[in-house]
């Protein structure tokens, strides 16, 4: 009938673990960048409606931060994640091959 179930491995796991954090790695200097970027009310204009565009851009300048950091910390937790399911994995297939013997 054949092997049931399915195969991990732990190295993949740990791989795209690694890929996601320089990934994070990278958005946290995208965040910094653009946090860097300041506009003064002056430079949406004199019209009457310049000051709510301002107003508008701030607020999307502060949510756009916020979800950044949301972002990053999601990626990292993912990252470790799946470095943490990796080792148990292979402690797992450690301890059956101690019990059982051979390799599984």
């Amino acid at each position: 009938m054949g092997e049931q179930g399915f195969r991990v491995q732990p190295e993949a796991l740990r791989s795209y673990g690694r890929l996601i954090q320089a990934q994070s790695e990278q958005i946290a200097q995208i965040r910094s960048s653009l946090a860097s970027v300041s506009l003064a009310s002056d430079d949406f204009g004199k019209l009457p409606n310049a000051q709510n565009l301002f107003q508008a851009y701030e607020e999307h300048a502060q949510a756009e931060q916020q979800n950044f950091a949301d972002l990053i910390e999601i990626l990292g937790d993912t990252a470790q994640g799946l470095d943490y399911s990796a080792s148990n994995y292979e402690s797992q297939d450690s301890a059956v091959e101690a019990v059982y013997g051979g390799d599984r």
